[in-house]
């Protein structure tokens, strides 16, 4: 065993609070050096009364160079004074790790310890969160229902998108279309930003407590929430909090007054007069025309604060998307939370983030990030074919592997958004390499989300032609791209254990490009197979079940029906950790995707 590949640490990453009285553990080793893991653990108060307790730990994740054991222990009243170790079995010898590291004894002392369970350690997410399929629209592109409020010099509808260009999209055009929404399927949607700015996009930010006259008004909006929530899709908003926009009042202030105006500490300004050609302030990403808010400001934290909440109070909307949210003070999204929850318990706060960041994932901040981890992975594998599965499925795991549990069902996973080429245009065109790619986003765990236009086939180099307008024109869709969505859409919707199940990865194999993963409820079990190749691709899939007269496993996709059989006892991928008791055997003809789900 690889001691050094060992980790635990008496921190938020590898011991937390599912309930109070309910302590997720875990533990890291080397990929394939652990044959079993325990958990010893006691109340060091109770221990002659309680005695010492043993729990076994399940891999939930493995990545190309470690394995992920975790277990959930339940301390019958508040979790406190809990005293453990581990014990870790390679094959071949018994270790134990404490403190103080591996021992080839088991521990006397040094021992972990947790010490208490408040209230508000606890992470939770909304209940409708994880059953969630999103649609992320740009108000400016979506649908011009309102031509009396279209900018100065608005292009026609369907032209060529540019940095500054105007097509007249309004919130009316949103509210027309919340059919076309429901009939998709979708439950939930994201508005990039609807308050006033100058741009097309609406990053730089005017006026908080306004919305853009060119999208309408605050009537407007009502109406948009209303009709949404009465068709049964959530809201979110898009909250730009890390910058405003150059022409608001309080940066133009700053610019007429310098150091006698009253916001001159909303800013970081490194001197005055303030210069704009040089910018000797800061910006997000050295933008000029986005200088960025001193949140660490009272007046700044208040002003956004009040922002949050009013919209929160008067439109209903059901939470926010943060844009750059890693680039702001985290003890104000602490703020922010508490007031968010306090107004809407059930409301969601959506981070942007490109990396990954388990940071805000601790149920004091943000109760999902962006997924772009995601989405590299699916880029890499799907459209570019860059990498193998083995890799794509170790960079899945990866970031499951270190995501609290809880995070795992509300991560957002996207292929294509307002800040990347459209997802069609990466695969190339090649819609088969996309239906996978769909199809795959459809089943793993986390939160699905569509890019408006990607379900028809809208295809956009990155900023700005990814923001092309919708097509409306139903003769210039691609409607098998768009029955695909619809078709997944409803399975998803309608089998639990692709919104609630455990992912495990089933198969990769370096003789071929299948990938093939398990979604599982207590009561369901659902196997997602996809061949991302151009050829056919004979495969045994390791099943946990055993084969069993009369039952038979259904394909969703094709109705076509098969068989468990004895499971061939060579290779398995991931054997050590998947209870492997059967096998399906499946002829895959090129870039075809299953859903096996059981049929009795």
């Amino acid at each position: 065993m690889i001691f050094e590949a060992v980790l635990h640490e008496q921190t938020r990453d590898y011991i937390y609070p599912l309930e109070r009285n309910k302590l997720a553990v875990r533990i890291r080793t080397k990929r394939g050096d652990a044959v079993s893991c325990k958990l010893i653990y006691w109340n060091r108060q109770k221990r002659k009364n309680l005695g010492i307790f043993q729990a076994e730990m399940l891999c939930y994740a493995r990545d190309k160079l470690y394995d992920y054991y975790e277990t959930v222990i339940d301390t019958k009243e508040t979790s406190s004074y809990i005293q453990y170790y581990f014990e870790i079995f390679d094959g071949m010898n018994t270790l134990w790790l404490n403190y103080h590291g591996i021992s080839s004894a088991a521990p006397e002392n040094g021992f972990f310890e947790y010490l208490y369970t408040n209230e508000n350690d606890i992470f939770t997410i909304p209940d409708w969160l994880g059953k969630a399929i999103f649609y992320q629209i740009f108000p400016e592109r979506y649908y011009n229902a309102d031509k009396a409020n279209d900018p100065e010099n608005t292009v026609k509808w369907g032209s060529k998108p540019t940095v500054d260009n105007f097509m007249g999209g309004d919130i009316k055009g949103i509210s027309e279309k919340v059919g076309y929404l429901k009939k998709l399927g979708i439950n939930a949607v994201y508005l990039t930003p609807v308050f006033e700015a100058p741009s097309n996009h609406k990053y730089d930010t005017v006026d908080y407590l306004k919305i853009d006259p060119h999208f309408g008004n605050l009537s407007d909006m009502k109406q948009l929430v209303q009709k949404l929530h009465e068709n049964g899709i959530r809201v979110l908003l898009d909250g730009v909090f890390n910058h405003c926009g150059y022409f608001s009042k309080q940066f133009q202030d700053v610019l007429e007054k310098g150091e006698n105006s009253i916001y001159k500490e909303w800013f970081y300004i490194d001197g005055f007069p303030v210069n704009t050609e040089e910018v000797n302030y800061e910006c997000v990403g050295y933008y000029k025309w986005m200088p960025k808010l001193r949140i660490a400001n009272p007046e700044v934290r208040e002003y956004i604060l009040k922002v949050a909440s009013y919209w929160l109070k008067e439109t209903d909307i059901d939470g926010w998307r943060l844009d750059v949210a890693d680039e702001v003070d985290f003890t104000f999204w602490q703020e922010f939370r508490k007031l968010v929850k306090s107004i809407k318990p059930q409301s969601v706060i959506l981070a942007e983030t490109w990396r990954e960041n388990r940071e805000m994932l601790r149920g004091d901040q943000m109760d999902s990030v962006m997924n772009y981890l995601f989405r590299d992975a699916v880029v890499d594998f799907f459209a570019k074919g860059s990498i193998d599965s083995f890799e794509f499925d170790s960079r899945i795991n990866k970031f499951l592997g270190v995501y609290p549990r809880q995070a795992h069902y509300a991560l957002f996973n996207l292929l294509s958004s307002h800040d990347t080429a459209r997802f069609l245009t990466v695969c190339g065109g090649d819609r088969k390499k996309f239906k996978l790619a769909v199809a795959f986003q459809m089943c793993f765990i986390g939160v699905p989300s569509v890019y408006y236009g990607d379900e028809i086939g809208l295809q956009g180099e990155n900023d700005p032609d990814c923001r092309g307008a919708m097509e409306w024109d139903e003769a210039r869709w691609d409607k098998e791209l768009y029955e695909w969505y619809v078709n997944l859409i409803g399975i998803r919707k309608t089998k639990r254990a692709l919104t609630s199940g455990v992912f495990r990865s089933v198969y990769c194999s370096p003789k071929d490009r299948v990938y093939a993963f398990l979604r599982a409820t207590d009561d369901e079990r659902i196997y997602i197979v996809l061949n991302n190749d151009g050829a056919c691709a004979e495969v045994e899939l390791p099943v946990l079940e055993k084969a069993e007269e009369d039952v038979f496993w259904e394909d969703l996709i094709s109705g076509e029906r098969f068989e468990v059989k004895e499971l061939n006892r060579g290779f398995c991928y991931n054997g050590d950790i998947n209870k492997y008791r059967g096998s399906i055997g499946i002829c895959l003809k090129p870039y075809q995707v299953c859903i096996f789900c059981k049929k009795n």
